[in-house]
């Protein structure tokens, strides 16, 4: 994991073998742990070996901060959940019904992926609803001993809220600000 600032960093989770294509924010506070977007299930072998190198297991994982429910992004969520009942999923509400039933988004991605479904994604777990918070937009949500500001920020997804720390100054974008590497 590389540090953005005390109590944040980042680890890449190489997906597909590849570095620098998808990572996960971690956010750590004495009040528990919190990912932004947690990628895909196909990478959870990395994420957890990521947090274990850190100290942090799935168990110490409070809340799940989604920009938006694409699968590179929101695909390990329904799997994390299923291990930690614990977690609480923050996500946009035209989002929230997918979590909770992915069987459209998974019918539209299938059409598009194809017979490379699993192997580039893996399983995508369906969330408990009472584990799901919606979001629209303009509330300030409290996590790992920080308060983020949500904003609706649709562009690449009607579904996409950004969060910003303000403690740090980091703003969680998902893919509305384009592609750094």
């Amino acid at each position: 994991m590389e540090a953005i600032t005390p109590g944040l960093t980042y680890t890449d989770l190489n997906f597909l073998g590849l570095q620098r294509v998808i990572a996960t924010a971690v956010i750590q506070s004495p009040g528990g742990v919190a990912l932004v977007d947690p990628g895909p299930s196909t990478c959870l072998k990395t994420l957890r070996g990521a947090l274990d190198a850190h100290g942090i297991s799935v168990g110490d994982l409070r809340w799940l901060l989604l920009t938006h429910v694409h699968l590179d992004h929101a695909g390990a969520t329904g799997s994390l959940v299923k291990e930690n009942p614990e977690i609480t999923v923050h996500v946009h509400e035209r989002g929230a019904r997918h979590m909770i039933d992915p069987s459209r988004l998974l019918a539209s991605a299938t059409r598009l992926y194809g017979d490379d479904m699993n192997r580039l994604w893996g399983d995508f777990l369906p969330v408990p609803e009472a584990n799901v918070r919606s979001l629209a937009g303009g509330e300030r949500i409290d996590a790992a001993d920080r308060q983020f500001e949500v904003a609706y920020i649709p562009g690449h997804a009607s579904h996409h809220v950004g969060y910003f720390d303000r403690s740090s100054g980091v703003a969680f974008v998902g893919d509305t600000a384009g592609i750094r590497t």
